[in-house]
């Protein structure tokens, strides 16, 4: 159980720093599947670029939470263990995104 956890946060954590990066650059444009997809986001091509400029730190911060997560719930041998450091790392990832959020949209005010 740990082996398909582990990898499956390892994957979910490279692909949110993949999109998290990509969106910042201009190379994912505004759409309905990936990237911050709030009103204020999605109300033109400038305020996506603002949103996810500001945000790539968290995005990768959250990210690399979830891979190391992963790699966390790989190591340990217990299941409980497993479970809980995937637990936790998906709380961290959450807070993480969330605050990328908001200072990408902390961004958009001060534009």
């Amino acid at each position: 159980m740990n082996i398909y956890l582990g990898v499956l946060l390892i994957a979910a954590g490279a692909l949110l720093v993949v999109v998290g990066v990509l969106t910042a650059d201009g190379r994912i444009p505004r759409n309905q599947f990936a990237g911050i997809r709030t009103k204020r986001s999605m109300a033109d091509d400038q305020s996506w670029l603002t949103v996810h400029r500001a945000a790539r730190p968290w995005m990768i911060g959250a990210g690399a939470v979830l891979a190391v997560a992963g790699v966390l719930a790989l190591a340990v041998p217990s299941e409980l263990a497993g479970s809980l450091s995937a637990g936790i790392g998906a709380i961290l990832t959450a807070i993480l995104a969330l605050r990328g959020t908001a200072a990408g949209h902390a961004a958009l005010r001060r534009r």
